[in-house]
């Protein structure tokens, strides 16, 4: 069953970068447990062929099983709130080059501040980077108890800098965040409103409707292990809670 439900807010200067539109918060906590169970980012050291999970014994979050698959209960990221309290739909996506910043530059100047990107160290700067439009980033989350909310927050605040990727170049960076107790409005960190809010394995459904789409798609972190990866439905799937397993909840479920 569903318990406190938790929603974390992170301020940006700068919008969050990723090759897959979906950024999962278990993704991000993942990196700050591992960092505290090891003492550095040991994902370093892995391949495909290794057993990531020296960071579960520190992570707070509460583990959600049906059968022998399991996710943590923690959302994808969000689009920011409206004015009564509902989410937006998930944030827009786009790309842009980065060598765009350097587009208004004054011609006189052009020759002194121009960043080679053909070729050379700065070429990978000339990819289309796909980035949400957003200053804010809001996740779910469920801890593994109530005492363990207060130690998200001190992994957050210990290890984590920004959202998704290409921090280097200025995506994501966080300037600040809050946690807020959310439990009287939402339900479950899994599903919000008639949609998934994370990516959910197809096991998790107690039967199968009709038309329903599914993705090859990792369900836990790391989220680049090959070993990670099933059938699952994707974050913000418009699916009927009846569909999963009475052990999820999610039939019981009233959200705002």
């Amino acid at each position: 069953m569903s318990g406190n439900v938790y929603m974390v807010v992170f301020d940006l200067s700068g919008p969050p970068a990723s090759s897959d539109k979906f950024i999962h918060f278990d993704g991000l906590l993942s990196f700050a447990a591992g960092v505290e169970s090891v003492g550095y980012d040991g994902l370093d050291e892995l391949d495909d062929g290794g057993d990531p999970e020296y960071w579960v014994d520190e992570m707070p979050l509460r583990k959600v099983s049906v059968g022998d698959d399991w996710v943590w209960a923690a959302s994808a990221l969000f689009a920011p709130m409206e004015p009564d309290g509902e989410p937006r739909e998930p944030p827009e996506w786009t790309t842009a080059r980065w060598r765009s910043r350097f587009d208004n530059v004054p011609k006189h100047q052009r020759k002194r501040t121009q960043v080679a990107v053909a070729s050379g160290p700065f070429k990978s700067y000339n990819a289309a980077q796909p980035h949400a439009i957003a200053d804010t980033a809001r996740f779910f989350f469920e801890p593994a108890t109530d005492a363990t909310a207060k130690d998200v927050a001190e992994l957050l605040k210990a290890h984590i800098t920004h959202v998704g990727a290409k921090s280097s170049q200025g995506f994501g960076h966080i300037n600040d965040f809050e946690i807020q107790d959310v439990s009287d409005s939402v339900g479950s960190a899994l599903y919000l409103n008639g949609c998934t809010m994370r990516s959910l394995p197809v096991s998790f459904a107690a039967h199968i409707p009709s038309g329903a789409y599914f993705e090859d798609r990792t369900t836990k972190p790391p989220y680049w292990h090959a070993a990670n990866q099933t059938l699952a439905f994707p974050p913000f799937a418009e699916v009927d809670a009846s569909v999963f397993d009475d052990d999820l909840g999610l039939g019981e479920v009233v959200s705002a």
